[in-house]
């Protein structure tokens, strides 16, 4: 009945704002480590974004094994391959710091903060569709 459904969408509701939690604590790493590794050589800005862009990957991941409610779904795809493009940005901008291409790593940077809100929107419509 009705009850199996709400339960259903609490679950979700838990694990995506939780992924969403880890998430928004990506983008604000990607915001600091812009800024303090502006010196810093590029195989430590390399470094950093490695593993931030491992973060995003598992968080997709654990996003990917929720199950969300049936008309959100289509949102919910939308977002998982928003995460996929910004995780893929955020490792073409530690391989553009690991080979010191300036010109590439402001591109990757570009790229970045494009997919970054790429992510926000998803977010956005995937909120309303749930409704809340």
């Amino acid at each position: 009945g009705c009850g199996g459904e709400d339960e259903g969408a609490d679950r979700f509701r838990e694990g995506y704002n939780a992924a969403v939690q880890r998430l928004n604590e990506v983008n604000s790493n990607i915001e600091e480590s812009g800024r303090e590794l502006a010196a810093r050589p590029g195989s430590e800005i390399a470094r950093e974004f490695d593993r931030i862009a491992d973060t995003a990957a598992q968080t997709r991941a654990d996003l990917a094994e929720l199950e969300p409610p049936e008309d959100a779904r289509d949102e919910f795809d939308d977002l998982l391959a928003a995460i996929q493009d910004g995780v893929e940005n955020i490792r073409g901008v530690a391989s553009a710091a690991r080979e010191g291409n300036q010109d590439r790593f402001r591109e990757a940077t570009e790229r970045l903060s494009e997919s970054s809100e790429e992510i926000s929107q998803a977010e956005e419509a995937l909120k309303d569709a749930v409704g809340g």
